[in-house]
């Protein structure tokens, strides 16, 4: 038993990024020592440049790296400048925290790296070099190491932590079109009930082992990582999609066993519909199991497989005469309608996952012309950072709480740190300021795993200082352990926090042999985590576990508020809509956005969590459901932006809005709909414009959110 779980812990490492690491560090130690240069800086802007790729496009790989290589080097330089006056080191500390921690609502690239920036800031506080010629040079180095380790991270065994999850949904969409294939030449067996029940059960099935690879996948920020948001779009669009499927195959039996003329057109446009399907869902199946060599460039607006399976398809569908109302050929019809908004939704996703960019669709123009040609978000921040900004300043905000709670805690640490006056003091703040979590219960674990981790790690160091016989070994012995610390990340905390210490007091060691120098990275974690335990009991204290289930239903009341909005908006007279966009409109979608910035964090707090082994059923149910529920929160948040612009207030119009917001309020009160709130008096009826089609795209959306929150419960 023990040797089968010692090969499942080895091989959920990340091999591929600690060879990576062994080379980066392993050649930058080589290079500085020839050089007649100290080798910490580089290592360590190699080791930084390796913690902050998530995987994913190039691009986004590119920009989060150099935003931490930038970044760490400006604030190294502030550290190792700030004049020695400990009220002039506090002010410049309070002001670095606040600033850097609160960045984060700007951006992914920000969130990932900002605090490891901040780590660079205390190390430059707390070194032993404060002159601008030595600050420049330290600096030079880390950014030095970290173009290198950019370089081989970018060109050598390409990083996807997500690549199990995007193999089993695609896996999904698969085995969906070999059964949508089956619907277009029918046979006897095909609408057996026990078949058709056995092959639902098994796809019902591997979605959820989908669901289980994506919840169990370690990448930092899952919900903000667009690759992550994505495949959960894609993983919900394959549940509807098999609703859908099976819908056609009861249309398929009511048509092989009809008799009246009328049936005839509805079985021929079933059997066409069922080829289009499979073909659709084979092509995000293929795009899925490897990048496509265009990059999905044919997924985009103009691209070939969208104008092919979307573009063509709707043209088509726009010219068939239905015929009677309730008709098969109407059922048909519809449910194709249907299945192209899907589609699109689905191949949006795919060119998200693959470019690092997301459709916008806050910015399309009102069109009915075939497809619309989207905005892409190429900005290094997000496009609407000022609202982000706006709806953070506020102490309701978990990220302005949290960051408060940072600022407080770096002042503190520098106050210790001048007190205790050891070398290396810097390791006390750094710390703190890894192990605070906006939550307690993961402030707490984070710090158990660090403190378990670090006093094995200090043993580990001490020994290896003592017992190396020269300084050649050095330099090998440090590019292995740091292969194992950068594998072991994302993985096990403690086990990453094992390797860590002795990689970097070796690295850092004042004279050889010096093993009793292994204490002090002891002595100061512990005084770290206990400032960051202490903190997070007395500055805002918060449970993650307590805290999910109210942000996520303050999310769904949030949009609800925004869909009340519209309405309020609608009526507005066409010559004030502009004074009533900014006073109705803009603080609805501010809260929104505070709200799911808030719902994300704590998504985030409870998918970070490391654990080897199989997670419970129901955390990975909590995991699976939470991340859906925060990504479609965002995803409503945008569908009712372009609903407010485009849409026209009809009668039924007004009456569909106001049904979806009540569904909205009753999620948010954590109670179910009731029956006549689901009734969908458009079934069946024709797309005619962008504003039809977008207040189906809310529909389908808030059904999602209504299925995730019963998962999530309380």
């Amino acid at each position: 038993m023990f040797w089968p779980n010692l090969r499942a812990r080895l091989l959920t490492f990340q091999w591929e990024r600690g060879a990576r690491a062994a080379i980066a560090v392993g050649s930058s130690m080589v290079v500085c020592h020839l050089l007649g240069l100290p080798p910490a800086a580089a290592a360590l802007g190699g080791f930084n440049a390796l913690l902050v790729d998530n995987g994913g496009p190039y691009r986004t790989r590119l920009v989060t790296m150099l935003t931490a290589q930038l970044g760490g080097a400006i604030a190294l330089v502030i550290g190792c400048l700030v004049p020695p006056e400990i009220g002039i080191t506090l002010g410049v500390t309070a002001v670095m925290c606040f600033v850097i921690i609160f960045a984060r609502v700007l951006s992914q690239p920000i969130t990932s790296s900002s605090v490891l920036i901040l780590v660079l800031y205390f190390a430059g506080l707390g070194g032993t070099t404060h002159t601008l010629a030595g600050a420049l040079l330290t600096a030079e180095l880390l950014l030095l190491g970290g173009a290198w380790a950019i370089i081989l991270s970018l060109s050598l065994w390409p990083v996807d932590p997500f690549r199990p999850a995007r193999l089993a949904v695609a896996e999904c969409y698969e085995s969906m079109a070999e059964f949508a294939l089956r619907l277009s030449a029918p046979n006897p067996d095909t609408y057996n009930f026990a078949t058709t029940f056995e092959w639902q059960r098994q796809r019902r099935a591997r979605m959820e082992e989908a669901r289980t690879a994506l919840a169990g996948t370690a990448a930092r920020a899952p919900s903000r990582t667009i690759r992550a948001r994505n495949l959960t779009v894609l993983l919900e669009t394959a549940d509807l999609l098999l609703a859908r499927t099976m819908r056609l195959t009861e249309l398929a039996d009511v048509a092989g066993n009809s008799t009246i003329a009328e049936a005839a057109a509805g079985k021929e446009r079933l059997a066409s519909l069922a080829v289009w399907l499979a073909g659709a869902e084979r092509a995000i199946d293929h795009a899925l199991r490897d990048k496509p060599a265009d990059g999905a460039a044919a997924f985009s607006c103009d691209g070939s497989i969208r104008v092919q399976f979307i573009t063509r398809r709707r043209a088509d569908v726009a010219a068939v005469e239905m015929g009677v109302a309730g008709s098969l050929l109407a059922h048909v019809v519809s449910e194709e309608r249907e299945a192209l908004l899907e589609m699109e939704t689905a191949f949006d996703a795919v060119v998200a996952i693959w470019t690092g960019t997301e459709v916008r669709r806050a910015s399309l123009p009102v069109s009915t012309e075939g497809d619309t040609k989207p905005e892409w978000d190429w900005t290094w921040i997000d496009s609407n950072w000022r609202d982000n900004l706006q709806a953070n300043w506020t102490m309701d905000s978990a990220a302005l709480r949290h960051t408060l709670r940072v600022t407080i805690v770096g002042m503190i640490d520098v106050i210790v740190m001048r007190a205790i006056h050891v070398n290396h003091g810097f390791w006390l703040p750094m710390t703190s300021i890894i192990l605070l979590q906006p939550f307690s219960a993961g402030t707490a674990r984070k710090s158990v795993q660090r403190v378990t981790g670090t006093v094995l790690g200090g043993f580990l160091a001490a020994v290896l200082a003592a017992a190396i016989p020269s300084s050649e070994w050095m330099t090998p012995i440090i590019t292995l352990l740091a292969a194992l610390t950068v594998a072991t990340f994302a993985v096990d905390y403690a086990l990453y926090c094992f390797f860590l210490t002795p990689t970097f007091v070796l690295l850092s060691l004042p004279h050889p042999h010096d093993w009793r120098y292994a204490g002090i990275r002891i002595g100061t974690t512990l005084a770290g985590a206990t400032i960051a335990i202490v903190a997070m009991r007395l500055l805002w204290p918060e449970r993650a576990e307590q805290e999910l289930g109210r942000l996520l239903r303050r999310g769904a009341a949030a949009d609800a508020a925004y869909l009340r909005a519209t309405l309020r908006f609608w009526e507005t007279p066409p010559k004030e809509r502009r004074h009533a966009e900014r006073l109705i409109l803009a603080p609805a979608r501010r809260a929104c956005g505070l709200a799911s910035n808030d719902a994300e964090e704590a998504v985030d707090r409870v998918m970070q969590e490391p654990q080897f082994g199989r997670l419970a059923d129901a955390e990975l149910k909590l995991r699976n459901e939470a991340l859906t529920f925060a990504t479609y929160l965002r995803r409503l948040t945008q569908s009712i932006t372009t609903l407010a612009v485009v849409g026209r207030p009809t009668p039924l119009t007004h009456a569909r809005l106001e049904r979806v917001a009540g569904r909205m309020e009753c999620v948010a009160a954590g109670r179910s709909a009731t029956a006549s709130d689901d009734a969908n008096p458009t079934a069946g009826l024709a797309l005619i414009n962008v504003a039809e089609e977008q207040l189906q795209r809310v529909e389908r959306q808030v059904g999602i959110l209504e299925r995730a929150a019963t998962g999530v419960g309380g």
